[in-house]
């Protein structure tokens, strides 16, 4: 039973801990802003502007998510057999070597990814799929998107 000491049944040195803890779960949560924002850019929180190449008409919010088409979901359609849009961003796809349409292997670095996003060219040097958008992302942006997606991104 609670009594005037102990408000809710809790001592005041367990009140303590339990304040503590829940300070440092929020610390923890938001401990890289920049890998928060790149998490914000990928699920669409954080709004990027993009458009498909050849239209001038800039694509509603919605329509420019990472997790549109680069999510588990999509993964695993294409593991069924089912029509894919693209592949889920790992850590280990955009670092490992990836042979792309015939051509030598590549990987992505911080550079390459942010040229992608830009101008739809790939580390290959290869032009990709026009339905992926061409986005008008600044350097900060793609940093937190790049960070966030080499820290495990969507797969954690």
């Amino acid at each position: 039973m609670a009594n005037a000491h102990e408000p809710f049944g809790l001592s005041l040195s367990k009140s303590w801990w339990l304040g503590g803890g829940l300070a440092l779960c929020a610390v923890v949560a938001f401990a890289d802003p920049v890998t928060h924002l790149g998490r914000q850019l990928y699920r669409g929180e954080v709004a990027l502007s993009g458009t498909i190449s050849g239209h001038a008409q800039p694509l509603p919010p919605i329509a420019t998510r990472c997790t549109n088409c680069h999510s588990r979901d999509s993964a695993a359609q294409a593991a069924s057999g089912a029509a894919s849009f693209a592949p889920l961003l790992t850590r280990e796809r955009l670092l490992g070597p990836i042979a792309r349409r015939g051509g030598p292997p590549s990987r992505y670095d911080e550079a390459a990814f942010c040229r992608l996003l830009r101008s739809g060219i790939d580390p290959a040097i290869m032009l990709i799929p026009r339905q992926m958008p061409r986005y008008a992302i600044d350097d900060a942006q793609c940093k937190a998107l790049w960070a966030y997606l080499i820290d495990g991104g969507e797969t954690r």
